[in-house]
């Protein structure tokens, strides 16, 4: 009975929160619609937090709200007045939007890679290959993926492929080893440890390069047009290394503190691992063949950038491994984590481009600007960088959050005399991506991660804010005194 109640209580939550926005007036100078959308994606945070039904069902039927009362919603009164203009149709036009996008595949493809390192039995021999030199103590395991993570970031500007196609398919092999799976008591053994590792790791990998990260780029463009400022690929390295090699030993250590798995010490696994390779025997056609696609898609990636789109490159690794029997299609078609995620995303960025759609976005920054007023040009620095970081909170992915907030900040910083532009330009995109591990919905590759069952929600949203307070503080604490010093 009180988990019916419980149930109950966490149902009626979002509700409740929607319904009390929509009693509150309409702050002054907002469009109604933008305030009642507000309302309505709140009120999907709150779920999301809460999870009465599963999250991927929540941003499913918020979107779906939203649709159906787009004229009270999205639409302005001029847009509504005009007779050309079919409100329905624009609508679900806008509902169906996140399908197309290309981050939405990206995420699809790598979950496809999983699958493929699992059916093959590649990732199992991987994984036992590091339980075997790596797996006696569990927070070195934790170091081994940062570091792997790192290492392919300056060849690998998409995270999701990087994070979400390479490195996640292996590790989701580890912790079955362990006995600790997903969606179970056991997944906190060792299996949400180091899922949350790989969290911590994209997010500094994403930051630690230009090439980190494909928001990364667009952020130097809205940089370089809106400020002027340019700022190079080793600038930026220069600018963040300091930060990132604190975090880089800071983080796995912190995680193993605060989400500390049961195990922690396994001599025995890692003699048991070197058996299992031996059992294994050599390698199979399949895994010769999904590695030689891995490196093909590693390789478009890195150097065909200008060829080829991330995107296609996945769905092409995904048409091979279908054409060359690496992967069955009715394997596919069963699995469930790769088909939700597709769903939960989609809708995610489209209810994060509501925002704009809404109003909501230009209302924000006319405010900022007038409340900024009579501040000191540091003062405007900080607010400026920790509006635009917890604004992600708000945002279902990194390019999206750049593309929308970024010339909104930069042009509030530029309106204000005296704001050291230079300076603001740099921790700006130098935030893009350690905000990465504020929610589950923050990033391609933290999508994946939770989407494989792993780490429950509750724990993720903790982490989350606990990281994601410790990695802008370092950014201001830290970085922001040595570069004003290098200036």
């Amino acid at each position: 009975m009180s988990l019916a109640k419980d149930n109950i209580w966490k149902l009626l939550a979002p509700l409740v929160v929607m319904g009390v926005m929509f009693l509150i007036p309409v702050p002054d100078g907002m469009p109604p619609q933008a305030w009642h959308y507000f309302a309505v994606f709140v009120a999907m945070i709150v779920g999301m937090i809460l999870e009465p039904i599963p999250a991927t069902a929540i941003s499913f039927i918020a979107v779906t709200i939203c649709v159906i009362g787009s004229n009270y919603l999205l639409f302005d009164a001029k847009e509504l007045a005009d007779p050309a203009f079919n409100a329905q149709k624009q609508a679900l036009k806008w509902g169906l939007a996140g399908f197309s996008s290309t981050t939405v595949w990206l995420v699809f493809g790598a979950f496809i890679f999983a699958l493929g390192y699992e059916v093959s039995g590649l990732g199992r021999r991987i994984a036992l290959f590091l339980v075997k030199f790596m797996g006696k103590r569990t927070l070195t395991l934790g170091y081994a993926i940062v570091i792997i993570d790192i290492l392919l970031a300056p060849f690998t500007p998409s995270n999701t492929a990087r994070t979400g196609g390479t490195v996640f398919p292996v590790i989701k092999n580890l912790p079955p080893l362990f006995k600790s799976f997903p969606n179970d008591p056991s997944a906190r053994r060792i299996g949400g440890y180091l899922m949350w590792m790989m969290v911590i790791s994209t997010s500094l990998s994403s930051s630690m390069f230009v090439t980190g990260a494909a928001p990364n780029v667009l952020g130097l463009e809205f940089v370089s047009k809106i400020a002027g400022i340019q700022i190079s690929w080793l600038q930026w390295f220069l600018c963040f290394l300091p930060v990132g090699v604190i975090l880089l030993i800071i983080a796995p250590w912190l995680s193993y503190v605060l989400y500390k798995p049961e195990i922690t010490h396994s001599e025995e696994v890692a003699t048991w691992a070197g058996d299992e390779l031996k059992t294994m025997g050599a390698l199979t056609r399949r895994e010769w063949t999904l590695i030689g696609l891995v490196l093909l898609s590693l390789g478009l990636w890195v150097f065909g950038s200008e060829v080829i789109n991330a995107t296609a490159v996945g769905l092409l690794a995904v048409s091979l491994m279908l054409a060359l029997h690496v992967v069955p299609w009715k394997d596919i078609t069963r699995y469930n984590s790769a088909w939700n995620t597709l769903v939960n995303l989609a809708t995610l960025v489209v209810m994060a481009n509501g925002l704009t759609r809404s109003g909501f976005i230009d209302w924000f920054a006319g405010t900022m600007s007038t409340h900024l007023e009579g501040f000191s040009p540091n003062a405007t620095v900080i607010v400026l960088v920790l509006v635009f970081y917890f604004a992600h909170y708000l945002f279902a992915s990194l390019s999206a959050h750049t593309a929308t907030m970024l010339s909104v900040i930069l042009a509030v910083g530029k309106g204000i005399p005296g704001v050291p532009m230079e300076q603001l330009c740099i921790l700006l995109v130098l935030s893009i991506g350690i905000m990465g591990c504020l929610t589950p919905y923050a990033t391609g590759p933290g999508v994946i991660i939770y989407g494989c069952g792993y780490v429950k929600s509750k724990d993720y949203w903790r982490l989350g804010a606990i990281f994601g307070v410790i990695y802008i503080s370092m950014l201001l604490l830290v970085g922001w005194p040595i570069l004003a010093m290098w200036n």
